[in-house]
């Protein structure tokens, strides 16, 4: 009797260690082979500016007319921090990885601004008063996305509907209102980083078309 109940407790025993050891081999996976601890240090910021690599404070700011930019509107799905990938028609991803140091709508509004009051044609409008004449910028970001539908042509891809208004005693005048977009290749290389340049590569080409067109449709004595 006693030796079968010492077979039944070294079966019993067996069968334990049978089942932890798997389980504890799984769960070791799960936070080393799988690199939990890994991707969470990989996580990277990125940061959007129009004009990265110029210098600042070149120029005399208070030549253009007054600007102020409002913050721009941003479509839900590109609203996160994170970056957001384009993989079929109808399906966008999250990439909670890579992040925007900021929200994307908040840091294109303030890229938009630097940018514009950096040209000759506008000026920050002065922060102690509200000027006689004065314009604005206001709109909506419809897209911000890296476009990889097609493995062989990712691209990152930016479009705004924006409107610029001119307020002064006579009321609200439209100057423009205008959709801009932008879609750069990326090449061979899709990595987070060269998406951020060819985001900013848009940002500046947008910058570009909005200056060309107040050019064409403004008179050149509002310009001074």
């Amino acid at each position: 009797m006693n030796s079968l109940r010492h077979l039944r407790a070294m079966v019993l025993t067996r069968l334990s260690l049978f089942m932890i050891i798997p389980c504890i081999l799984t769960a070791a996976a799960l936070f080393n082979g799988c690199g939990i601890k890994n991707d969470y240090t990989k996580k990277q910021m990125f940061r959007l500016c129009a004009e990265c690599n110029a210098p600042a404070g070149q120029r005399n700011r208070s030549t253009g007319v007054p600007l102020v930019v409002k913050r721009l509107d941003i479509s839900p799905e590109f609203s996160g921090a994170g970056f957001v990938y384009r993989v079929n028609q109808n399906r966008f991803t999250k990439d909670y990885y890579n992040n925007y140091m900021t929200s994307p709508a908040r840091m294109i509004s303030d890229v938009m601004f630097e940018a514009l009051v950096d040209s000759p044609h506008f000026a920050p409008a002065p922060k102690n008063r509200i000027p006689d004449d004065i314009f604005q910028l206001w709109g909506k970001i419809t897209a911000l996305y890296r476009d990889q539908r097609n493995a062989s042509t990712v691209s990152a891809v930016v479009s705004m509907a924006l409107n610029l208004d001119r307020l002064n005693k006579a009321g609200v005048t439209k100057v423009l209102s205008k959709t801009y977009s932008a879609q750069i290749p990326l090449g061979t290389d899709t990595s987070p980083k060269a998406y951020t340049q060819a985001l900013n590569r848009g940002l500046a080409r947008i910058i570009k078309n909005i200056l060309s067109d107040f050019q064409n449709v403004t008179p050149p004595a509002d310009n001074q």
